[in-house]
């Protein structure tokens, strides 16, 4: 049972996904730093205030802090939508450059077998 526990732990995806909830974690606190101190400020300055949670209410029934929370979802959707694309751009272009080194070395390939077969054939 020791085993199987250590396996479980040791097995490519739990350490994957360990290491994505660490991240994301650290990566929530970057854009929440981001959306409360720069993006709705920003706002403020163009709208007024931003602060929903207070003023919109209706007899106890605060349906402010419900939007506030749909405004912090749709501006943190974003930044991780455009984290995401840039990082995979960058990985896409990694791959594809090895993939032209692979065949830059398979044509250097064909031409030496050819070299060969041509001095076999002297």
């Amino acid at each position: 049972m020791w085993q199987e526990f250590k396996d479980f732990l040791l097995r490519g995806n739990v350490l994957d996904l360990a290491v994505a909830v660490v991240l994301g974690a650290a990566f929530g606190k970057i854009v929440t730093a981001l959306v409360e101190n720069i993006i709705m400020p920003s706002i403020a300055l163009i709208f007024g205030n931003t602060d929903f949670t207070s003023e919109w209410a209706y007899k106890g029934i605060t349906y402010g802090v419900f939007i506030q929370a749909i405004i912090d979802f749709i501006i943190i959707g974003a930044a991780i939508f455009i984290f995401v694309k840039v990082v995979n751009t960058l990985t896409r272009n990694r791959f594809v450059e090895e993939a032209a080194e692979d065949e830059q070395i398979v044509l250097l390939r064909e031409i030496r077998d050819s070299l060969k077969n041509d001095s076999l054939k002297s």
